[in-house]
């Protein structure tokens, strides 16, 4: 079996590989391409360079050693020298992660990788990412394992052991995934249509160990590579832990999914038998006499559950089932699941209330989403005395207009902007700020949530042809709703898969109603009502306008 460890200039693949070498034949690669090129493998033309890394893996080849572990490189800054003989070449990937700024302080100091030294941490941090990332999906293409081994806190005994699961028990994350497709298509021969389901906080609403062993906490998911190192990780330090099985009475069923699978009449919690009529699987990172005891709570037919099963695992298994021919349909809620959504013909990822945090810095916005609707008053439930007063100024009858009013618009849109990032995802999410009385609320969430920007006046404008499946609407203030709905109306024909949120400064209460199919997040309700017009005061059933106030245009 031929190991390859991958890793940055100065990430310590050296350290590493020599307390491996009791267990696997080391073959430095970077040392015997200088030895055969007397020392100048750096200064040769990169057709030679790829020459002599060709030779090298024929030399990999050649050698009687039945386990073997070479070091090697993927790219140099934005020079990728990987080839696809590299991706054959090897059986097993192995990356050895080292956090950016250690890597900055190292190659500070390193006459050898000092033309790396100029480099910042995020330029680092970019570099490694795609490494990890790249690298990951070249061994997918190949159906060969990929682990992450991070180097903070990193256990050399650990290592080893991992080294010897793989070599001694045949641990594997594509192997796994072929024993839970095997048994998959003994229950489901016939079946063209399947339902692969996340367990933990996808399926259920709870995270069974944490229901079970409330004061159990830890850092091996730290990074969220979910790799099956993670995995394997995870597997032996819950070995022995102590669970309160009788905590599992506190899970409950996702009724947000059941209503997608068509089984409303199982929300009696009871029984669930018809959701092996419709192909549906739960496969779980789980513990398995966890999710043994709700198996039997709720009759539930097919269910795969292991700390062993990875975000590999699971993204394999859908592979393996759409090459049968299966049509695959799946829901998950965090990083864990990010390549099994992918790889699915549907994919749908479930936020809830809150996105999962290890989904923050990942791009979904290509997946199907699904949000519990509700509404969320900042003021209710995150006042502080600068909010409040920006409130105040905001209202219409304190008479402020312009500059100020228009600060306070970007103050309030700045901490809106700093909540909805903590429990929304957020990367290339589309901002579509109606202009003009949203505009300067929307900056100040769009300087503080990110995501991309797009100012837009419905009236005019064309509506931008949007990528995502996920879109925030933001607007200053929400009367009636009625233009509202024609505009959601106007995206969702474009994008039938739409998830919209809403986001405003202030809603009319009687408004509310009409957006319950929305998750909607506003500053404040009102339960004052007037048509906008450019007047300084509120007479009767007219008031003063937001955009008019915002600009300077109030009329005395």
């Amino acid at each position: 079996m031929k190991f390859v460890l991958y890793g940055m200039p100065c990430s310590g693949k050296t350290t590493l590989l020599n307390a491996l070498s009791k267990q696997l034949f080391v073959v430095k690669g970077s040392s015997w391409l200088q030895e055969q090129t007397q020392g100048s493998f750096d200064s040769l033309l990169d057709l030679q360079k790829l020459y002599w890394r060709g030779a090298y893996l024929d030399y990999l080849k050649e050698l009687p050693h039945e386990h073997l572990i070479s070091d090697g490189h993927y790219a140099f800054a934005d020079d990728v020298v990987f080839t696809s003989e590299d991706g054959d070449c090897y059986d097993v990937f192995l990356y050895l992660y080292c956090q950016p700024e250690v890597l900055f302080e190292r190659l500070s100091h390193s006459s050898k990788n000092h033309k790396f030294a100029h480099l910042s941490v995020d330029e680092l941090d970019a570099w490694q990412q795609r490494e990890v990332r790249e690298l990951r999906e070249q061994c997918h293409q190949r159906n060969k394992d990929f682990y992450v081994i991070p180097d903070s806190n990193l256990s050399v005994l650990e290592v080893q052991s991992f080294i010897k699961a793989i070599i001694d028990d045949d641990f594997s994350s594509f192997k796994l995934a072929e024993i839970i497709v095997a048994k998959i298509k003994e229950t489901y021969p016939q079946t063209e249509k399947l339902v692969l389901i996340d367990g933990d906080k996808t399926f259920i609403n709870e995270d069974t160990l944490s229901v079970c062993a409330p004061g159990f906490k830890t850092t091996i998911f730290d990074g969220d590579f979910y790799t099956g190192y993670q995995s394997y990780c995870f597997e032996q330090q819950v070995q022995g832990l102590e669970l309160d099985y009788k905590r599992l009475e506190q899970c409950t069923l996702n009724e947000k999914i059941l209503l997608c699978l068509h089984c409303e009449e199982a929300r009696d919690h009871t029984k669930l038998e018809e959701l092996e009529d419709k192909g549906v699987i739960i496969i779980s990172s789980g513990i398995n006499n966890l999710w043994s005891q709700l198996v039997q709570r709720w009759n539930l037919s097919t269910v795969f559950a292991s700390p062993f099963i990875s975000a590999d695992t699971k993204y394999y298994v859908a592979k393996l089932l759409r090459a049968e021919g299966y049509h695959i349909t799946a829901y998950g809620d965090s990083q864990n699941d990010w390549y099994l959504l992918h790889e699915a013909d549907e994919g749908y990822v479930y936020i809830g209330s809150r996105v999962s945090r290890s989904l923050r810095n990942s791009d979904i916005s290509d997946l199907k989403f699904l949000m519990t609707n509700h509404v969320m008053v900042l003021n209710q439930c995150a006042a502080d005395s600068e909010l409040l007063r920006d409130i105040e100024l905001c209202k219409s009858s304190s008479g402020v207009t312009g500059a100020k009013l228009a600060q306070a618009h970007y103050n309030l849109g700045q901490k809106m902007g700093a909540y909805l990032k903590q429990v929304l995802p957020n990367k290339n999410i589309p901002v579509l700020v109606l202009e003009r009385g949203g505009r300067f609320f929307g900056d100040g969430i769009y300087l503080s949530f990110g995501g991309k920007f797009y100012p837009v006046n419905p009236k005019h404008d064309k509506l931008p042809e949007l990528k995502s499946n996920f879109i925030l609407i933001v607007d200053s203030v929400i009367n009636t709703g009625n233009s509202l709905l024609d505009l959601i109306k106007q995206l969702k024909h474009a994008n039938p898969d739409l998830q919209v949120a809403l986001v405003t400064n202030v809603i009319q209460r009687e408004a509310l109603a009409k957006f319950k199919l929305y998750p909607l997040f506003a500053i404040r309700v009102s339960d004052n009502k007037f048509v906008g017009k450019r007047q300084r005061k509120q007479v009767g059933n007219s008031g003063p306008d937001t955009a008019d106030r915002l600009f300077n245009l109030i009329e005395d």
